[in-house]
């Protein structure tokens, strides 16, 4: 009879069990929990640099998944904004991440652009960046994926707005309980009224409308808002700095950052621009966050129209965090960290 090799049996079975083991923790692994990330941005030079930090961070940080991004109008029209994000994901190598194309009008009144950032929202740059990849926009409309991907990922999803606020009072209108399922919604957009700032803020002021529907139907634990405002307070970073500190890393990104904002960096000294403080706030809440209040937020919609209201003094109709103070040299560290972090990674 021949003998059996309990040795090489056990050998083999312990080797099968490790596998099953492997396989369901990579399995686990790969669908665990998590928060993810949704842009809705309106196609400019700024909305440009937080959406590359948000890839960015994803790729070399290990940071949110950035699930999709949704187009909205502001710096430019909805179409150019599709055709910016478009270029956006072809320079940073992720066309898999969705476009879902959103609203080209505000609910009432529409607001032209300033054109701050040229024509096409990126220094009129069309000449230079006209061999991008196509990509096919998703099937449902920006304010319907937001709904989905709300139900989908209840409690998980993050949501930054960083342009006209269209989309999301649309999805919250169409879907009361938008917002109660999302992990965050970050607001970019608006002023705190003083003295020193009587105007409305652009992003607000874009859809006055808008605005006020999402902050009427805000919670104070869901909303954060951050007034462009405070970032100007708080920040005093020179566009010299921008030009030869940030603007001199030998990447892809950088450099067409560096042709995005050939328009805007020659208009001032400084440089504070409100999307990317929004996005490092989104990605480093604990860094970059000085000090915040729970505040009752609205915007004027007749007289005043599109001036903030906030009372500080409010108890029982508190409806948002408000970013109070942001931090300067954090986040210029992190913006140094996440466009030079290509340069170090193979080493």
């Amino acid at each position: 009879m021949k003998k059996v090799n309990y040795s090489y049996i056990i050998a083999c079975l312990t080797a099968i069990l490790v596998l099953i083991i492997l396989i369901v923790f990579l399995f686990f692994e790969a669908t665990a929990p998590g928060l993810k990330l949704v842009i809705d941005q309106d196609g400019g030079a700024d909305d440009a640099i937080a959406v590359f930090m948000a890839l960015l961070n994803e790729k070399y940080f290990n940071g949110f998944p950035v699930i999709a991004l949704t187009t909205t109008h502001g710096n430019v029209d909805e179409t150019q904004t599709f055709n910016n994000t478009q270029k956006f994901l072809g320079i940073a190598d992720r066309q898999d991440v969705p476009i879902y194309r959103g609203s080209n009008f505000s609910l009432l009144r529409d607001v032209p652009s300033d054109h701050y950032f040229g024509f096409d929202g990126l220094g009129d740059s069309e000449t230079e960046f006209v061999d991008y990849k196509a990509i096919k926009p998703q099937p449902e409309h920006a304010a319907i994926a937001l709904i989905e991907l709300s139900k989908k990922f209840q409690g998980e999803l993050i949501v930054l707005s960083l342009g006209a606020l269209t989309n999301i009072a649309l999805a919250i209108k169409l879907d009361p309980g938008f917002i109660g399922r999302l992990s965050q919604l970050y607001v970019a957009a608006g002023n705190i009224y003083s003295e020193e700032y009587k105007e409305p803020e652009f992003n607000a002021l874009i859809d006055v409308e808008s605005y006020r529907i999402v902050l009427q139907n805000s919670r104070y634990d869901k909303v954060t808002v951050i007034p462009f405002s405070q970032v100007l307070k708080s920040h005093n970073i020179s566009a010299e700095w921008r030009k030869s500190v940030l603007g001199s890393i030998p990447t892809k990104v950088i450099k067409a950052l560096n042709v995005f904002e050939q328009k805007s960096i020659v208009t001032s000294n400084t440089w504070n621009l409100l999307d990317p403080v929004a996005m490092a706030i989104v990605l480093n809440e604990t860094e970059m966050i000085e000090e915040s209040l729970y505040v009752y937020n609205n915007i004027h919609i007749c007289e005043n129209r599109g001036i903030n209201i906030n009372n500080f003094t409010a108890t029982e109709s508190i409806n948002a965090r408000l970013i109070y103070k942001v931090r300067e040299e954090p986040y210029k560290k992190m913006l140094i960290d996440i466009f030079s972090a290509e340069l170090f990674s193979c080493l």
